[in-house]
């Protein structure tokens, strides 16, 4: 194999085989380090067989601070009218250079890998029409309704040029756990496009599907104080008080079947890290 310097952060091993381009980003948001260790467990292991397999570090400067962002969320900048700003520094200006540099790399698919602050009853993908067939072949939860929900996503982005892309929440931050589940989607989207041999078959369980229908925006976040605390997956009630603040009221609407996920916690709220308070959604 052939490891070759595509840009800042950006590696590429080549097999000089014909064959598929995979893309696996990791740290978008630099606490948010599971697919990279996924990544290098795996080519501990493994050997590329044919294609090129793609390594791109999201965030670097966040990452080597440790922290979800450097000055604001790169992850919110895709947008036409973002990278189109001049002068820009920071998390902006890393955004702006994988926009300038990711379509040149000619990627076949792409794995975003991120984590989330809490554990997570399931690991899930965030799964957009393009790319079905991705989230059909790794071992967590699909869910689907995100288009036009999270605005400036790399994500949504790269699926706008036209490459199929898929989000993958794997779990708590720093859990081992965490970095298990993101190996066995790495493991298995490359062994589906042949570009390792399996040592043995993956399991994959019958797993529920979801779809997200309404994003709740968080108004007043000084005073913004949950009801209770909350998990991912979690099943609320009809009209369930979530959480309030000084002059609103969160509330589920009024029927059944409704689960939260990645409720934001009262803390990163309050800090301005979390402006979403969470996610609601139904079974499909």
């Amino acid at each position: 194999m052939k490891y070759v310097t595509r840009g800042q952060g950006i590696v590429e091993i080549k097999t000089g085989i014909k064959g598929p381009r995979i893309g696996f980003v990791c740290n978008v948001h630099g606490n948010e380090l599971c697919g990279r260790k996924a990544v290098h467990r795996v080519l501990k292991d493994y050997e590329i067989e044919r294609g090129s397999l793609l390594l791109i570090d999201g965030n670097q400067e966040a990452a080597l601070l440790d922290r979800r962002f450097v000055k604001s969320d790169m992850n919110r900048m895709f947008t036409d009218k973002q990278l189109a700003k001049a002068n820009a520094k920071d998390d902006l200006a890393r955004a702006q250079y994988l926009a300038s540099v990711m379509p040149g790399l000619k990627l076949d698919q792409i794995i975003d890998f991120h984590s989330t602050s809490s554990e997570m009853k399931h690991a899930f993908s965030v799964c957009f029409e393009e790319a079905q067939h991705l989230a059909d072949m790794v071992p967590v939860v699909p869910i689907s309704g995100f288009k036009g929900i999270v605005k400036g996503t790399l994500i949504e982005w790269m699926i706008g040029q036209g490459v199929p892309s898929l989000v993958v929440e794997t779990g708590e931050h720093y859990s081992t756990k965490a970095v298990n589940i993101a190996e066995q989607v790495v493991l298995s989207v490359l062994s589906h496009y042949e570009l390792i041999t399996l040592k043995e078959p993956l399991k994959q369980k019958k797993r529920p599907s979801f779809e997200v229908f309404e994003h709740v925006q968080v108004r007043d976040a000084e005073s913004f104080t949950l009801s209770r605390e909350y998990a991912s997956f979690d099943k609320l009630s009809p009209n369930e008080l979530i959480a309030h603040d000084d002059n609103h009221e969160y509330r589920v609407p009024d029927e059944k079947g409704i689960y939260i996920l990645m409720p934001a916690t009262q803390a990163n709220v309050r800090k301005g890290i979390s402006p979403g308070a969470y996610y609601l959604m139904r079974k499909v």
